[in-house]
């Protein structure tokens, strides 16, 4: 059977042969495919929810090794990206954004490529940023652990090891590919 790619939406029923040429709906944190991923086990220990998509680093005040948290500073050190798993389903955080509750587990996408949301426009030259202090006053959506292209002082870094591979025309979800042994940050001071 010869597999077709076209701009319209494939044919509900029976074996899908036609595929949209872009993805058209995505969650944050959801995979973009089943390629070569790299998920590693966490825990998050923070007393409150963390949102899928979000950036997630080291939380140095966990009782295990192995604990992660909602990105809080440009020196945190990054584990990738809280992926959806819907582990529980009315899980939210103080955003009404789901997420994984308190003393359960996260799996964090270190290597691959996720939805996550951009709070302003992006396409494959974009610089990738993440927000570290909330600037949702100024920016719809720019709120800790999400992303964008433009520097906000003292609230947004680099993210190193990371690339757009879609665009977006409005704030909005957008794929990101992310290559886990070079994720590093460098704060916008």
């Amino acid at each position: 059977m010869a597999v077709t790619f076209t701009t319209s939406a494939g044919s509900a029923g029976g074996v899908q042969s036609s595929y949209a040429l872009e993805l058209t709906a995505a969650l944050e944190g959801q995979f973009a495919d089943i390629a070569d991923n790299s998920v590693s086990t966490f825990v998050n220990e923070t007393g409150a929810v963390v949102a899928y998509g979000n950036l997630v680093v080291v939380n140095a005040s966990g009782s295990v090794g192995n604990s992660a948290k909602t990105i809080a500073a440009a020196n945190n050190t990054v584990v990738g990206i809280n992926a959806l798993t819907y582990v529980d389903e009315t899980a939210t955080d103080t955003n009404s954004r789901p997420g994984v509750k308190d003393d359960q587990v996260m799996n964090v996408l270190s290597k691959g490529v996720v939805a996550v949301y951009c709070a302003e426009a992006v396409d494959l030259t974009s610089a990738v940023r993440v927000f570290h202090t909330d600037h949702n006053s100024t920016l719809s959506g720019a709120r800790p652990g999400r992303f964008g292209k433009t520097a906000v002082q003292n609230k947004t870094a680099v993210l190193a090891g990371a690339r757009w591979v879609s665009k977006t025309s409005a704030a909005g979800i957008a794929l990101l590919e992310i290559n886990g042994p070079d994720l590093s940050l460098t704060a916008d001071t």
